[in-house]
């Protein structure tokens, strides 16, 4: 299972990665091509973990020009900006979840700010709290780069969510949902703190027109059947989903929406299968793919086309 480490604190710092499952250091070595004849590999290194002891636990191979670093090494920079970059009254209390797939090489860090959120309510008289929501995550083994996103999450049910393009109305969101580099872009994610807030109530004013818009059952049948990408049982398991959230929430469009976010932050075993991989902790990673699966749903022409009507 996927280490998911959760802490709270009452300052406005940010809970530290030490003591998670992503808090180890790394080193590279030679991958030999004859180590006999003492010929290395030119075009390939290896990156290996290290316990407390500095012993060597685990390798991977990168390429030899890839730009190693540590989980710590990424986390911290990002935790520092949060702290120098957003008003202690928002960090307050600032929620962490820490998890890790594949023995630590891939790795997230889920922060919610519930200092930062609105309640949404639907005409059937059904409420919940959504707050802000910052993710970062990042690969050891060239598998992911590192990335950050802005999103939300649902107190009643944690569904995770994450920002569609209509959350900004200058279109800067889509800039900011994925930055695929090899380094770092320390100073975009500064930029993007500073309007964190900002854009986050924005998007609230999204869920609440969601919550506001009637949508008919068949319509949301008919939505999910069409999404080119879902497979046959994908359909029929999300329709499932979709009509235990309208006895909930009612039958409006954020009734479709969270449907949408269940099955992006729980496995729902019963309902989805998932690949077999020789890891047994893929489980965060699984997630937070269907995240980005779900995150293309919320941004295609037919959602802003139902948001619309």
């Amino acid at each position: 299972m996927a280490d998911i480490h959760t802490v709270k604190t009452n300052s406005n710092n940010i809970p530290s990665i030490n003591g998670t499952a992503l808090d180890f250091d790394i080193t590279t070595d030679y991958i030999w091509a004859n180590k006999a004849q003492g010929l290395p590999c030119l075009d390939k290194k290896a990156v290996v973990k290290l316990d407390e002891d500095n012993n060597p636990v685990d390798w991977w191979v990168v390429g030899k020009d890839y730009h190693e670093k540590s989980h710590k090494d990424y986390f911290n920079k990002i935790e520092e900006q949060l702290i120098f970059n957003m008003d202690p009254n928002h960090t307050a209390e600032c929620e962490v979840k820490t998890k890790s797939a594949r023995n630590g090489r891939w790795g997230l860090r889920d922060y919610v700010f519930p200092k930062v959120g609105v309640p949404i309510v639907t005409k059937s008289g059904f409420e919940t709290t959504i707050s802000l929501r910052i993710v970062a995550w990042s690969g050891l083994d060239g598998s992911s780069a590192n990335n950050f996103m802005l999103g939300a999450i649902d107190s009643f049910c944690t569904n995770g969510q994450v920002f569609t393009q209509a959350a900004d109305k200058d279109a800067a969101i889509t800039s900011l949902y994925k930055r695929n580099s090899k380094n770092f872009n320390l100073d975009l994610f500064t930029e993007t703190l500073m309007s964190s807030v900002k854009i986050f109530y924005h998007q609230a004013e999204q869920y609440q027109l969601m919550a506001d818009k009637t949508l008919g059952v068949n319509t949301g049948l008919d939505f999910i059947k069409n999404i080119k990408s879902f497979s046959k049982a994908k359909v029929e398991a999300m329709q499932e989903l979709f009509m235990d959230e309208v006895t909930v929430r009612g039958n409006n469009l954020f009734a479709l929406h969270s449907a949408f976010t269940n099955y992006s932050s729980h496995m729902n075993a019963d309902r989805f299968r998932t690949r077999k991989t020789k890891y047994e902790d893929v489980e965060a990673e699984i997630l937070f793919k269907r995240e980005e699966e779900i995150s293309n749903v919320l941004n295609s022409n037919q959602w802003n086309e139902l948001l619309a009507a």
